[in-house]
């Protein structure tokens, strides 16, 4: 009886610790690593399935695709709290120095007729390697007519890259 009672007071005192991660489950806000979207997409030519760094497929931007794929949400569905700001987390392979791609992170008025933050990464700035997948990490605080109608809209741009530039598995994390 008595090592039935340790047992279980253990288990109590295990599920009460506190994990020490920089981050808690409900501050990920998105994360995504492309594979869930193989089957919805009507264009399957938007994803890129030469290289990933997780899974099977990834975002690309060459000299035939300007844009990549998109991501565009209302900033009150990603929380039901005021933000701070965000922490973008993405892993980028970029083939050479000529991959100069952009990953744009612009937050517009509720009507998206106005820009209220814009803030395009340079990813060759960010990675400063090539031929290998590099994480990218930024911390971009908003703006205080940020608000929950505000738009939130993610891209992979070009920006006259003549090489191919690659992102996946990307994780946006509240900053409170």
């Amino acid at each position: 009886m008595k090592n039935l009672f340790l047992l279980i007071f253990s288990v109590f005192l295990f599920s009460c610790t506190n994990n020490n991660s920089d981050t808690a489950d409900n501050d990920i806000l998105m994360s995504s690593n492309f594979d869930s979207l193989a089957g919805w997409l009507p264009d399957m030519s938007v994803l890129a399935n030469d290289k990933a760094h997780s899974g099977k497929y990834s975002l690309k931007v060459d000299q035939t695709r300007e844009f990549a794929l998109g991501y565009s949400t209302v900033l009150g569905e990603l929380s039901n709290t005021r933000l701070r700001g965000i922490k973008l987390d993405a892993w980028v392979y970029l083939a050479d120095k000529d991959a100069t791609a952009k990953l744009a992170f612009i937050i517009k008025d509720a009507a998206g007729s106005q820009e209220i933050l814009g803030d395009r990464i340079d990813l060759v700035e960010q990675a400063k390697e090539y031929g290998k997948w590099v994480k990218i990490s930024k911390k971009i605080n908003f703006p205080v007519s940020a608000n929950y109608t505000s738009q939130l809209v993610i891209y992979l741009w070009r920006a006259g890259a003549t090489k191919p530039a690659y992102i996946d598995d990307i994780q946006l994390t509240a900053l409170r």
